[in-house]
């Protein structure tokens, strides 16, 4: 209930969303009687950084790209109005 209680979740849905979480490989849940305590699990959270970084450098590359063809391309010679 206490991770719920900052956000406009139930605490259903909040569970749900550890579920997914959890089976993403991103946070590690034990039993401790009732508690679910969680932690972030330090090997999901470099693979999702290396997999960001790869996003980021293809981002760049296709940035660099555009940047080429829009550097080709000729303004148009346009008269103001008067």
């Amino acid at each position: 209930m206490e991770l719920a209680e900052p956000f406009e979740m139930t605490q259903p849905a909040i569970s749900r969303h550890l579920k997914v979480l959890e089976g993403a490989g991103l946070i590690m849940r034990r039993v401790e009687g009732t508690k679910r305590p969680c932690r972030l699990s330090p090997d999901g959270i470099t693979e999702i950084d290396q997999w960001l970084g790869k996003l980021r450098e293809a981002l760049a590359a296709n940035y660099e790209r555009l940047d080429e063809v829009l550097a080709t391309i000729k303004p148009k010679n346009r008269k103001d109005p008067p």
